[in-house]
């Protein structure tokens, strides 16, 4: 008796028993896919990442001479990059250049060496004052942190007069070195 009313029920509800047919069978397929490919996949990942996590962690660990070797290198390149202090008009120009560039306008620029007589160096500090939009600022700001010569970005300040124009101003404070002897 209780499967037959179970056949008149499904028979009578038959818009409903479907879907949840269709949603049962959706349910079994994720299972299996889940079970069968997915979890494995998953376990095959993570104990790959694993592995290599702990190669890389192993490789880190170098002997001091490799360091010593790689900090001489490193020394070489940053020097490499210092200029003579016979360029300076050289790199002054080309900052106006990557403004203009960058479609700013150079309101104000004044510079003051420091000398550092131990290490052979001057190091340059730099304000440096420009107006534009605030897309060319931040353009010439990459484009200076992307130069070969060593700049370091010591202070900005952005400021904006107007709150209709988009015309900011921008003030910057950068430390450059050039070895004192000529080139």
């Amino acid at each position: 008796m209780n499967l037959q009313l179970l056949k008149e029920t499904l028979i009578a509800k038959k818009r409903l028993v479907l879907p949840i047919i269709f949603l049962l069978f959706i349910n079994i397929v994720s299972f299996i896919y889940l079970t069968f490919y997915q979890e494995p996949r998953v376990a095959s990942l993570q104990s790959s990442w694993f592995e290599k996590r702990q190669k890389s962690s192993q490789m880190s660990v170098l002997d001091t001479a490799t360091i010593y070797a790689q900090g001489k290198r490193d020394l070489q390149t940053w020097h490499s990059r210092i200029l003579s202090k016979n360029d300076f008009a050289r790199m002054l120009g080309e900052l106006f250049e990557t403004a203009s560039n960058n479609s700013l306008v150079v309101n104000n620029v004044t510079y003051k060496p420091n000398s550092m007589k131990e290490q052979g160096l001057l190091a340059y500090t730099i304000d440096f004052s420009v107006s534009g939009n605030y897309a060319g600022m931040k353009s010439f700001i990459s484009d200076l942190m992307r130069s070969r010569q060593i700049i370091l970005l010591d202070n900005l300040s952005l400021a904006n007069a107007s709150q209709t124009k988009e015309d900011v101003q921008l003030k910057l404070k950068l430390i450059t070195y050039f070895r004192m002897e000529g080139p």
